[in-house]
């Protein structure tokens, strides 16, 4: 968890984590959830979860309706949990939300949801629309932005860290596991080149039951099984390169090794089957072909990245756990009660050694 995805389940999420001011409870009401004193009635969940489906306008099929009420209860308890404590943490420490805050917030959120349907030209604008009311929306938004400050402070005094050593490790496997995958290939298409001379030297009659015997004893593919058998099959429905093959080759022929991202195949066509027309109440069925095939499987060669990206990618991943380190510490730290239905979302307890 880091700052822009706390902002944004704040901000733009809020729609599926009602965390501002609550409906008076009803005389038979009970209490979700408490943070620090701050109540989340079972009767304002529910109101919210209305809203929340409402607003989807009919969109959530009608077997699938009570799955989703509940998956937006979770939702909603989830964010006023951590929302709560980082708010009262942020307040502790002092932080407070200025104008100039919230137009970098603006501009920032204007920003993220600009490429969205009927996305907001302004603030404001969301603010009206938003299916949990504008003062709510509001509250969302302040809150959004005192957490990001809060959290950046934090961030700003985590221990830089040098990723060097371990981005060029992490290239020198992938550089290591690519030499290997080659030498695979290599070895895969010599196999397979291999059974294609034992079969080219058999009369047409022979072809097909040692076909299934070398299958049986060296392909890769459960198919190995029904000696490489596929059963009969349109286009469409293998990978392009294994389909271009099968629907061009000739019943009966052996096709040359064909590379697709499950290794090396050789192709036994089988049969053909021509496309029928709908005639006299018979349905249209398309052309299909049925084949056999051999699979050895090569290596995988993956893309080399940069330094400079790798570097990047253990920068963001450390400041996710030194984040979620932090918000997992406020959670603890957070006098927070659950009534038997959402206790599974109290934080876990901290053992010995502080984990």
């Amino acid at each position: 968890m880091n700052i822009k995805t706390i902002g944004a389940a704040v901000l733009a999420g809020a729609m599926i984590a009602g965390c501002g001011k609550n409906e008076e409870p009803k005389q038979e009401d009970v209490m979700a959830v408490s943070v620090n004193g701050v109540k989340l009635m079972q009767s304002a969940i529910d109101a919210d979860v209305e809203k929340i489906v409402d607003a989807q306008k009919g969109k959530i099929p009608a077997e699938q309706l009570e799955y989703a009420k509940q998956s937006f209860a979770n939702q909603v308890v989830q964010g006023f949990i951590v929302e709560n404590a980082l708010v009262a943490k942020a307040k502790e420490q002092g932080f407070a939300v200025t104008d100039a805050d919230r137009k970098e917030r603006e501009e920032e959120f204007l920003k993220a949801v600009a490429k969205m349907p009927d996305a907001p030209k302004s603030v404001e604008e969301y603010f009206k629309k938003f299916p949990l009311g504008e003062e709510r929306a509001r509250a969302e938004f302040e809150n959004g932005i005192l957490i990001d400050k809060m959290l950046k402070a934090e961030q700003a005094k985590q221990a830089k860290k040098d990723y060097k050593a371990d981005a060029q490790k992490r290239i020198d496997a992938i550089v290591s596991n690519n030499t290997a995958a080659v030498a695979a290939d290599a070895k895969a298409l010599t196999k397979l080149k291999e059974l294609k001379a034992q079969l080219d030297k058999l009369p047409a009659a022979e072809v097909t039951n040692k076909f299934a015997q070398l299958a049986a004893a060296n392909s890769a593919c459960p198919s190995k099984a029904k000696g490489g058998d596929l059963g009969e099959f349109p286009r469409g429905q293998m990978v392009p390169e294994f389909e271009k093959a099968a629907f061009e080759l000739p019943v009966g022929k052996v096709s040359e090794p064909v590379k697709t991202q499950f290794g090396y195949h050789l192709l036994l066509v089988t049969k053909k089957i021509p496309a029928v027309e709908a005639k006299d109440g018979n349905p249209a069925a398309p052309e299909k072909v049925q084949a056999s095939h051999i699979l050895i499987k090569g290596g995988e060669v993956r893309l080399v990245p940069t330094l400079d990206d790798v570097v990047k990618q253990l920068e963001n991943a450390g400041k996710r756990e030194f984040m979620q380190d932090f918000v997992q510490k406020q959670l603890r730290a957070a006098k927070i009660e659950a009534s038997e239905n959402y206790k599974r979302f109290l934080p876990p307890v901290e053992t010995p050694d502080g984990k």
